[in-house]
């Protein structure tokens, strides 16, 4: 297993949604989720407002812990091929130091084809079907997507709090910052009940 790229994993498919639960005996690995995305510490989004985007774990329809994404992405700025996407997974330590995980970048109209890029589901979701994309407000209302990749992620090693930062970036400028907090847990049976 490649642990960069599994930790990579991480903060696009808790976006996402639907989580599927990795067990171990009678252990279960479960992602829990903060209620919100919100900005960088002392950065102005013009480009992007994500400030009232609401990111939770409940239950879902099939009594499974889902993610449900809801509320408004809205984009200030026509994004074309000089944008790109950065992702940054930091683990939380003790006393709030942070130990790096790591990161990734990618040209935002050169993956909206891909399927195998991180977030994927979510410009299929938004209905983005190409660049340049458009000023405008995206409503996203109880988007729910299946995280099938997950489970190689959902395991003892990799339970502890996360903070994943997503950047737009044109040349070397960031244009955007948020932030989603997030944790793996453990649950025993007994904590089900």
């Amino acid at each position: 297993m490649n642990y960069g790229t599994e930790v990579m994993k991480i903060p696009i498919l808790f976006l996402l949604s639907s989580v599927f639960l990795g067990t171990n005996g009678d252990v279960t690995y479960v992602p829990k989720i903060t209620d919100s995305v919100f900005s960088c510490e002392g950065f102005d989004n013009d480009m992007l407002n994500c400030d009232g985007l609401k990111l939770g774990s409940q239950k879902g329809d099939d009594g499974d812990d889902a993610a449900k994404l809801s509320g408004d992405i809205i984009t200030h700025m026509e994004v074309n091929d000089m944008f790109d996407m950065e992702i940054d997974i930091w683990k939380m330590m003790m006393e709030d130091e942070k130990e790096f995980m790591t990161s990734t970048r990618a040209n935002v109209c050169a993956s909206l084809q891909d399927p195998d890029a991180p977030w994927a589901p979510i410009v299929e979701a938004l209905n983005i079907t190409g660049c340049p994309i458009s000023p405008q407000t995206f409503t996203v209302e109880g988007m729910t997507v299946a995280l099938d990749a997950m489970k190689d992620v959902l395991c003892h090693d990799f339970c502890g709090e996360y903070q994943v930062k997503l950047s737009f970036i044109k040349g070397n400028d960031k244009m955007s910052c948020h932030v989603i907090e997030l944790c793996i847990v453990e649950e025993s049976d007994e904590d089900k009940e």
